[in-house]
């Protein structure tokens, strides 16, 4: 059969929802041929290698991806892409939708008729058909080490080259979104290639899930076998066990068969093991057998570098200025600048042109929700009402201690909440460059871990500035 003869009927056949295997793949790798012709090799393989089509209706196609995150991130860059192209290929419109793996796992009932999933590779009974696939391009050659992730880089290393025997269990912790998950993946991924281990990756939610369905079924030798027979286990956010006080029982037998069997155990969570809600002292004890350690905010150095490589990624030309100014005004965390890279991808296929500082503040507003812009002035203003200090006070050299405080504060929210690059505020208060600016956020955001009387004082100069 000719391709195009081949090619019609698989579309007609796609229409009715009655594609064989076959089919679907020639239908999938139609349309993956035509995206590539709009992106680059790397995006491809970042984002489109691994999709899969799971079903055709009448109205709608949907398309499986390996995880949340990279569904979230096709939904917001490349749903007109996939409409597009899906036109183009069906001659017909229909709705696009995105299921990830994790979605499409949590909808299925895991009842005593259905085999427990196990760490067999047999087909039909490996785990992959219940737990995320940790994602290739999450590796140790593209994470960015700084200050604030350098001893978490290195354990994760020294975990993956000698599972089981260095740093047993490992403990990482830090706020959301700074790359913990991140080496969870490329732990992961370079013990699979070293050593073939058998690894089991997933959230500390999936295995509350698959906990409480087990109590329905009362499979518990297989939800046993399962954890146990893995060479490594790498679970995400446990602090989510703090809901489950028959889930930390389980986990915890879980914790010590594997340990005793000299296997590798990584745990993430945003908080160290003793900071846990409700976490009994016998787990707290365990998690601190090997090592813990902390991933904090990058600084603007790290931030830069993690800007510039995250660009090249997906293959986007930044000039240094851009790249700075993004990592000045976005240090929340990593995942906020790597949103910004996406829209910034889009922007350029869609205008064509270079990405330009005021490019890159139409995003970064779009990120932030696009809040109340403020203005410095404006923040001048209210602390030197607040502090009883006049304007020129607040941004003269003088190093009188009574003025310390109030400028610090004012480079604070400054940053926080204008859209004025770092030496751009250090400029407009007394002529001091970006170093001073960061040093007075952080020395207030230390203040504010323990001092409730900042606290409601920089609230309420916040809530009256956005007003």
């Amino acid at each position: 059969m000719s391709g195009s003869i081949l090619r019609n009927a698989t579309i007609h056949r796609a229409l009715r929802n009655e594609l064989s295997r076959d089919e679907n793949t020639f239908l999938l790798k139609g349309i993956l041929s035509e995206i590539k012709k709009v992106v680059t090799a790397q995006q491809f393989d970042l984002w489109f290698s691994s999709l899969s089509i799971t079903s055709i209706t009448e109205n709608t196609i949907t398309f499986m991806t390996p995880s949340n995150f990279v569904k979230e991130w096709l939904q917001e860059n490349y749903l007109d892409v996939f409409s597009s192209i899906v036109y183009k290929t069906l001659n017909l419109s229909r709705e696009v939708l995105f299921l990830s793996k994790e979605e499409d796992c949590s909808s299925q009932e895991m009842s005593s008729s259905r085999q427990q999933p196990s760490l067999d590779k047999e087909k039909g009974t490996s785990y992959e058909k219940y737990y995320p696939i940790p994602l290739p391009f999450y590796n140790f050659e593209n994470f960015v080490v700084g200050a604030c992730n350098r001893l978490a880089h290195a354990a994760a290393i020294a975990v993956s080259e000698s599972p089981g025997h260095a740093y047993n269990p490992l403990f990482i912790h830090g706020p959301s979104g700074l790359g913990k998950t991140h080496l969870l993946h490329a732990i992961n991924n370079a013990v699979s290639v070293k050593h073939g281990f058998k690894c089991l990756y997933l959230s500390c939610e999936r295995f509350l899930n698959h906990y409480i369905s087990t109590i329905r079924s009362n499979n518990w030798e297989s939800f046993r076998k399962m954890y146990r027979n893995a060479d490594v286990l790498l679970i995400d956010d446990i602090q989510f066990f703090k809901n489950s006080q028959g889930c930390r029982e389980e986990f915890f037998h879980t914790f010590n068969a594997l340990y005793n069997a000299r296997k590798q155990i990584v745990i993430t969570c945003d908080s160290p093991p003793e900071s846990i809600d409700s976490l009994e002292d016998r787990l707290v004890s365990r998690f601190r057998w090997g090592l813990l350690c902390g991933i904090e905010s990058p600084n603007i150095e790290t931030r830069t570098a993690i800007v510039e490589k995250k660009a090249n990624l997906w293959g986007l030309e930044l000039t240094h200025e851009v790249a700075l100014y993004l990592a000045e005004n976005i240090f929340k965390n990593i995942r906020e600048l790597e949103g910004a890279i996406a829209r910034l991808s889009k922007e350029s296929k869609i205008t064509k042109d270079g990405i330009t500082l005021d490019v890159a503040n139409k995003v970064i507003r779009e990120i932030t929700g696009n809040r109340k812009v403020v203005k410095i002035e404006s923040v001048i203003e209210a602390i030197s009402k607040r502090y009883d200090i006049t304007v020129s006070q607040l941004l003269s050299k003088s190093k009188i201690s009574n003025l310390t405080l109030p400028r610090q504060i004012a480079m604070h929210l400054s940053r926080k909440l204008t859209n004025m690059s770092l030496n751009e505020i250090g400029g407009y208060i007394g002529g001091r460059d970006h170093s001073t600016v960061i040093h007075a956020d952080k020395k207030i955001l230390r203040l504010l871990k323990n001092d409730k009387n900042l606290t409601f004082i920089l609230q309420k100069l916040e809530n009256d500035l956005l007003k």
